[in-house]
């Protein structure tokens, strides 16, 4: 969770005609790191949001997301987290 003055960093990224953001946010409970990310369409304004594999680090976790968002976007599931592929 991040509390009022805590700065999350964020990465915006176009990425083959998308759009999207990557993040990491500290478990409050656990001590991990989640990482999430958001893709954004604007023709139809639709938002998805997906969560990466909580990690120890916050930016490995940030480059998992980052990761994650781009094999979503390229389809390849077998990249994607909780894939038994």
């Amino acid at each position: 969770m991040v509390h009022q003055g805590d700065q999350m960093n964020v990465d915006n990224v176009d990425y083959k005609g998308y759009k999207f953001v990557a993040s990491a946010e500290q478990d409050d409970t656990t001590g991990l790191w989640n990482g999430r990310y958001k893709r954004f369409w604007i023709t139809t304004a639709s938002l998805y949001e997906s969560f990466a594999t909580a990690l120890n680090e916050e930016g490995k976790t940030q480059e998992a997301a980052n990761a994650e968002a781009r094999a979503w976007i390229d389809g390849d599931a077998a990249k994607l987290s909780g894939t038994t592929e």
